[in-house]
């Protein structure tokens, strides 16, 4: 089962989906049009990158305080939210799920140790 699959049996994911560095779409489930899934994936690659630099650059300010392991985030609104880590992304149901599942769940599908610093 792929890992996008995984991801959309977690309570309140309406779609789950894999991104390349380049920002290129590899798998994805959900309601959404191939057009918007590809879009999405672009957009989370993107913000993904930038907050890897981001804590890069805090990390060499803050003399290595631990900035340098950002590896996810997450948005939300009223009703929707999306949480990227790595290289997957996950489309929510913000009042039906449960953050603290969905990003275990997703780092492990993405090999962060929970209790890494990395």
């Amino acid at each position: 089962m792929s890992r996008s699959s995984e991801l959309l049996k977690l309570p309140g994911v309406m779609a789950a989906g894999l991104f390349s560095r380049k920002g290129l779409l590899e798998e994805f489930e959900g309601p959404f049009s191939a057009a918007e899934a590809a879009a999405m994936a672009s957009l989370c690659s993107s913000i993904t990158l930038t907050m890897e630099m981001q804590g890069l650059f805090l990390d060499h300010l803050a003399d290595k305080s631990g900035w340098e392991s950002c590896y996810g985030w997450a948005m939300w609104g009223p009703e929707m939210c999306i949480t990227s880590i790595r290289d997957s992304m996950c489309i929510l149901h913000a009042q039906e799920t449960s953050f603290s599942e969905v990003i275990s769940v997703m780092r492990q599908s993405a090999g962060v140790e929970e209790n890494s610093t990395e």
